[in-house]
């Protein structure tokens, strides 16, 4: 099902998943954040706020989802070993 590799490459790839998954998480936010100014004749948010939510988005996300990938990689390892039958 899912390689992760070698144990040397596994801190490497759970950053980068981490990584990836802070900036998908900040673009939905700048996306709500700028769609939510576009409907709203009028400024809800300033372009300070959106930087700040922004940074404290992507720092919260990246703290919870570094926490979070290596335990889902072992739950994939370890679902990955128990489906194998021996033979």
């Amino acid at each position: 099902m899912v390689k992760f590799g070698s144990e040397d490459n596994r801190p490497r790839i759970v950053f980068l998943l981490s990584l990836a998954t802070s900036i998908m998480l900040v673009v939905l936010f700048l996306s709500g954040a700028l769609l939510t100014n576009i409907s709203r004749g009028e400024m809800a948010y300033t372009q300070v706020d959106m930087a700040a939510g922004s940074i404290f988005v992507f720092v919260i996300s990246m703290i919870i989802s570094l926490s979070l990938w290596p335990k889902i990689a072992d739950w994939l390892e370890n679902k990955e070993k128990s489906n194998k039958i021996p033979e």
